[in-house]
């Protein structure tokens, strides 16, 4: 699903790399210490911020020439992204436009984390806008889920909603979350950086 083969990242101070990463389905648990490059991992396999040297591929197609391999990834950023001014249902709905897929819905996912759908974004709580995000970067079925501290400031449902969810489609495609302290959920690997 995803292979990461000799990518490196120079950003700002940071040297990351070069790094060797396969996962077909299954969880990887992303650890190290603050700034050790997880969240530039995780952007730079996103395509979100550009590689200095390497590849990335998903299911055989670069996230950074190809669209519809940036199709193929949900990236859920340490920091809110998605525009304030829409709602928690004009968000999922978008990403699932995005990603060519407009007859997925995710109602059932939205109302298991008791988001309102006509919430907007700016108006919501740290932890409603978190669960918005984490909604928005499953619409369409993505193959690969980047989680960059998605659990933080989700509250004690929304957290058993995703590590459900996680376990539950564990086999169907590759995740990567960071998350301070031991996995929420059972990963099948972990991979330490620094």
């Amino acid at each position: 699903m995803i292979a990461v083969t000799g990518l490196e990242v120079h950003y700002g101070a940071l040297r990351l790399g070069p790094l060797d990463l396969r996962l077909d389905a299954g969880i990887v648990h992303l650890v190290g210490s603050n700034g050790t490059g997880k969240t530039s991992l995780l952007r730079a396999m996103a395509a979100a911020i550009p590689r200095s040297a390497g590849t990335v591929e998903v299911d055989g197609h670069d996230p950074e020439r190809d669209a519809t391999a940036r199709g193929r990834i949900g990236f859920v950023p340490a920091a809110p992204e998605l525009p304030g001014f829409l709602t928690v249902d004009e968000a999922w709905r978008m990403m699932a436009d995005l990603r060519r897929r407009p007859d997925w819905d995710g109602t059932e996912l939205r109302d298991a984390f008791d988001l309102p759908g006509a919430q907007r974004l700016d108006r919501a709580s740290t932890g409603m806008r978190r669960k918005a995000e984490v909604v928005a970067a499953l619409a369409g079925d993505p193959t690969v889920l980047l989680l960059d501290e998605t659990l933080a400031n989700i509250d004690v449902r929304g957290r058993e909603v995703l590590c459900e969810w996680l376990d539950r489609h564990r086999g169907d495609r590759a995740v990567i979350l960071t998350h301070h302290g031991a996995s929420p959920v059972r990963p099948d690997a972990v991979v330490t950086l620094g």
